[in-house]
């Protein structure tokens, strides 16, 4: 992809939060502005049918919102050109954008952390915080270590249904997507289980890993290719494009239909 067209992305990125969506995009029950045109992708990736009852109840009380990520390398910037730029920090202002309550997102990712290191970390670390959403990144490193999947998804099943009982809201986040990676580590098994967790728990699943693979087969974004300043230039705008296409999800999810969709005016 030339630099030229990514010039014009990025242009889109920043200025298309208002424009016309894509038909593939549009939600059919709900009156949220779609994200960005440079983002889009099938909504067959994106977990949109699912409901978020603890976000909808502060917005309903016209209360804050408060979201947690709790996730490993990716979520704390490592590959991006600043810390800022990964999606939790755009998330921020993406959600700040779309939902008519202030809202705070709080980054508690940590290095090379299993799922089930995660876990332990919930009691202590997480719910104290009384979050109403956890955005819950896993997978990469328990596919590098080849961690048993029956531990990761017991994991999953205990930090899902612990958060319930809580009534803090899950969004899985699976492993993000990478040709190269891809050759080196089976991510799959922990990618379906993922899947059917999300599913069993009804939970909502942002399926990052399908979302950036199809960004690889169209020629959209390509972290992998290029100097380093583009590899980072790349990076950067997946990771605004992730929080774009989260931020739309939790809007679409949790806002009553008696509230304003306050985004529609971007």
């Amino acid at each position: 992809m030339t630099w030229t067209r990514w010039a014009i992305l990025l242009g889109a990125l920043a200025f298309a939060a208002g424009a016309e969506a894509a038909e593939t995009l549009a939600p059919k029950t709900h009156d949220a502005a779609p994200p960005p045109a440079a983002c889009q992708v099938p909504d067959s990736l994106l977990g949109s049918d699912g409901k978020l009852p603890a976000v909808r109840a502060e917005l309903a009380a016209h209360r804050p919102v408060r979201v947690i990520v709790v996730g490993t390398a990716s979520s704390m910037g490592a590959g991006v050109s600043a810390p800022q730029k990964a999606y939790p920090e755009r998330l921020q202002a993406v959600l700040s954008r779309r939902l008519p309550v202030k809202v705070s997102v709080l980054n508690k990712s940590k290095l090379h952390d299993t799922a089930a290191e995660m876990l332990h970390r919930f009691q202590n670390e997480i719910i104290p915080e009384r979050p109403d959403l956890v955005i819950w990144q896993t997978g990469t490193t328990d596919a590098v270590r080849q961690v048993e999947t029956k531990e990761f998804d017991d994991s999953l099943s205990q930090g899902i249904e612990m958060l319930a009982e809580k009534h803090i809201d899950v969004i899985l986040m699976d492993p993000q997507y990478s040709p190269h990676t891809t050759t080196l580590i089976n991510f799959q098994p922990y990618l379906q289980d993922m899947e059917l967790i999300a599913q069993s728990h009804d939970v909502m699943l942002f399926s990052r890993n399908a979302v950036m693979e199809h960004w690889a087969e169209e020629g959209d974004f390509g972290p992998d290719e290029g100097s380093k300043p583009e590899q980072l230039h790349h990076a950067d705008m997946i990771h605004d494009c992730i929080a774009e296409l989260l931020g739309w999800m939790i809007e679409v999810a949790s806002t009553p239909g008696d509230l304003p969709a306050t985004a529609t005016a971007h």
